[in-house]
């Protein structure tokens, strides 16, 4: 077998390096298929871009072009995949998908060229032993074992950096600018400059020794593996500096959603002492009211009288929430909801009651129901029979939300338990955020359901409280 590698080494070879290199690439579309999962919602977007992807390899490959239309359909073939992938997930964030891709050419580059390097410091090694000069065999034998592990290193090193930038880009579905954009690859857009200077530098090297004016091999220098190694620390550095602004940035949405609950607490227990004083303007002028009533009915006047008890029932009345829940901050918050929905054509149905002797503060629960309401308000005005129906469930100390309403196709769920917003606007989607956070403060979760019934898709959500 080794006779025969040796007496046919230059075919074979051609044929190994082209089948590696073919493997290779394969795996390097895998790793750009596991780069892309966590950031795209269909899956679908993210096989059918890796694939376009590939095909602007082999098309480079095997075309036989020159190096100038090389790049140009380098970037056609980018440029067509960033669209497609766009397209197929709902064409939602272009911009952070122009920022994918242009990471992983990068660090897949990177990864290469630093192990292409490091292999020339290799080759410098074996010359050194009189065995390796002197033996057709080692040098076969290096040559087979060498080139996978080279490539395979590549890929291992490749595999790293992307776990690291998923750990690092914790905001994988938040919607990227323009702005963002320029801010994440200022740093490294002049590494692609280095490539074609690298590129040109080998490029011309290779044609020196092929026509005879180098006989030196291209020779290993630290200077360029030190460089594909620091490359790497913009790339992640500016990626956790943006994601510690989007951080602060979030902490301070949270803030005005809290500042503005308050403001809502404030306008509920508003209301509440609105209701208070009328009735109690009412149970002041009770006595004048008895008289005039009395007075109405000695007098006769039936008409008047019965005028003047509906009057004083309807301003009673009046003072009356339409929903009754056992305490009066949530009286309010559900009236309201129930006001809401009857001027925009939705179905509201209430069963929720008032936890009964357990340790849960009003304020909490209103703003449980006030964030579950208002989404599912939002909800429902894409849907052509919007309904909403919230009841609760209490058992000993467990106490249980459940609200569900009609949405009009089935939402993303992300990594942390959420649904994604589909609100482009920044400062949206807290307010699961803050249900759950109420809920873990009394040792509770929310849960998130979507199910199917009578042709209808209804998005269903539980909120679970633990009382003292």
């Amino acid at each position: 077998m080794m006779e025969y590698l040796v007496n046919n080494f230059q075919s074979y070879a051609e044929a190994y390096i082209r089948v590696l290199i073919e493997l290779y690439m394969l795996l390097n579309v895998a790793l750009l298929i596991y780069w892309l999962r966590p950031f795209m919602c269909n899956k679908r977007s993210v096989y059918v871009s890796a694939v376009v992807y590939y095909a602007l390899w082999l098309v480079c490959n095997y075309a036989g072009t020159s190096k100038e239309m090389d790049r140009i359909l380098t970037i056609g073939f980018l440029v067509l995949a960033i669209l497609i992938a766009w397209l197929l997930d709902n064409r939602r964030n272009l911009v952070q998908k122009v920022f994918l891709f242009f990471v992983f050419r990068l660090i897949s580059w990177l990864s290469i060229e630093l192990f292409t390097e490091i292999g020339f410091w290799e080759r410098n090694l074996v010359f050194k032993f009189d065995w390796y000069q002197h033996s057709v065999e080692a040098t076969v034998i290096e040559f087979l074992v060498w080139n996978p592990v080279q490539y395979g290193l590549a890929l291992m090193l490749l595999y790293a950096v992307i776990r690291i930038l998923h750990k690092t880009y914790r905001y994988k579905r938040d919607e990227l600018t323009w702005q963002e954009l320029i801010l994440l690859l200022a740093p490294a857009a002049s590494l692609l400059l280095v490539k074609p200077i690298m590129s040109s530098y080998f490029f011309l090297w290779m044609d020196g020794i092929e026509n005879g004016s180098i006989k030196e091999n291209i020779p290993a220098n630290p200077y360029r593996a030190l460089f594909c190694l620091v490359a790497y620390v913009p790339i992640i550095a500016v990626i956790v500096l943006y994601q510690k602004l989007k951080e602060k940035q979030e902490e301070e949405y949270v803030k005005d959603s809290a500042r503005k609950q308050v403001g809502d607490m404030v306008g509920h227990v508003e209301h509440i002492e609105e209701i208070y004083d009328r009735m109690r303007g009412i149970r002041h002028d009770f006595g004048n009211h008895l008289t005039v009533i009395e007075r109405l009915a000695e007098d006769g006047k039936t008409k008047e009288l019965s005028d003047y008890i509906r009057e004083l029932g309807e301003n009673i009345e009046s003072l009356q929430p339409m929903i009754k829940t056992g305490n009066a901050v949530t009286d309010v918050v559900l009236s309201e909801t129930a006001e809401k929905c009857e001027k925009e054509g939705i179905t509201f149905e209430s069963a929720f009651a008032y936890p009964d002797g357990l340790d849960i503060n009003p304020f909490d629960i209103s703003v449980v129901l006030t964030n579950a309401l208002q989404n599912a308000i939002e909800a429902s005005s894409s849907v052509s029979d919007p309904q909403i129906r919230i009841k609760s469930v209490q058992k000993e100390r467990v106490f249980i939300i459940n609200v569900r309403n009609i949405i009009q196709g089935r939402v993303y769920i992300t990594e942390d338990g959420l649904p994604e917003t589909s609100k482009r606007e920044s400062g949206h989607g807290y307010g699961l955020k803050n249900i759950r956070n109420i809920a873990a403060k009394y040792k509770g979760d929310i849960e998130i359901r979507q199910e199917e019934k009578d042709g209808k898709l209804y998005f269903i959500l539980n909120i679970m409280l633990m009382g003292a």
